[in-house]
């Protein structure tokens, strides 16, 4: 059975249309070390804002802000964002190599340092929602552009997180539907 499964493979496998290699240019790109720092760096950049808010209204005993029960502990999110900062910068640099990166990859990098700053500093929840979906639909369209290069699935944890921090950032904008007091 196996084998018939492996013979049925191969045969699909020979049937289907050549793939054109894209040929990647290093010298046009800057190094990988520097696009995953650069990365790294500009995503650290609101660690302040965001320390503050999460010790004065986000993650407090005494806040006024209602989480859903489903909402992450306070220790992830670095964890998590350290690691989608390193693929986003690895991702960038393979792409950087085979043609440089597309606008809408440039344009959604600029969304993701504009959210951090619109949730934990102006406290604009619903207006943080709406964000969230342009970064999803932002980087589902920059996706087929990082698969030529074969970088897309380094975005998929990230395009994980950015649905899953969608439906949070949905849910605590319904459960504060006054907002969160300055």
């Amino acid at each position: 059975m196996v084998k018939r499964l492996l013979v049925i493979a191969a045969i699909a496998s020979a049937l289907q249309p050549p793939r054109i290699a894209r040929r990647c240019n290093q010298l046009h790109a800057a190094s990988t070390p520097a696009y995953i720092a650069g990365a790294c760096l500009t995503g650290i950049m609101w660690k302040p804002v965001v320390t503050q808010a999460m010790d004065e209204w986000y993650d407090t005993a005494d806040t006024t802000l209602r989480r859903p029960r489903w909402a992450p502990p306070r220790k992830w999110f670095p964890s998590i964002w350290r690691v989608n900062y390193f693929l986003i910068g690895l991702a960038a640099a393979r792409r950087a190599r085979c043609g440089g990166l597309p606008l809408i990859a440039l344009v959604h990098y600029a969304l993701n340092m504009c959210w951090a700053p619109l949730f934990f500093r102006f406290r604009r929840l619903r207006a943080a929602v709406v964000l969230n979906a342009a970064l999803v639909a932002t980087l589902v369209a920059a996706l087929p552009a990082f698969a030529e290069a074969g970088a897309a699935l380094l975005l998929a944890p990230y395009l994980c997180w950015l649905a899953f921090a969608t439906a949070l950032s949905l849910q605590i904008a319904r459960l504060n539907p006054g907002g969160v007091p300055a």
